[in-house]
């Protein structure tokens, strides 16, 4: 699985990759605050930041089953 999400990384566009990386980096407070910092820095609000995640997320999603279909395939 972790071989599947780091290839699928791999595919996003830089921008997106750092995105989701930051977005989930932290724990509890802390990753409250980093995502106010980072909806602040994009210029967008929370629920436009929770939207592009999203949108990420379904990304990786669909390429990780993919890629785990082939490794069980293969």
């Amino acid at each position: 699985r972790h071989d599947c999400l780091d290839r699928c990384l791999e595919h996003l566009d830089a921008e997106s990759r750092e995105l989701i990386l930051e977005y989930f980096q932290e724990d509890k407070t802390a990753k409250i605050i980093r995502r106010k910092e980072l909806s602040d820095r994009l210029g967008i609000s929370l629920n436009n930041l929770r939207m592009r995640i999203h949108r990420i997320k379904e990304t990786l999603q669909q390429c990780v089953g993919h890629c785990l279909t082939q490794t069980e395939a293969g």
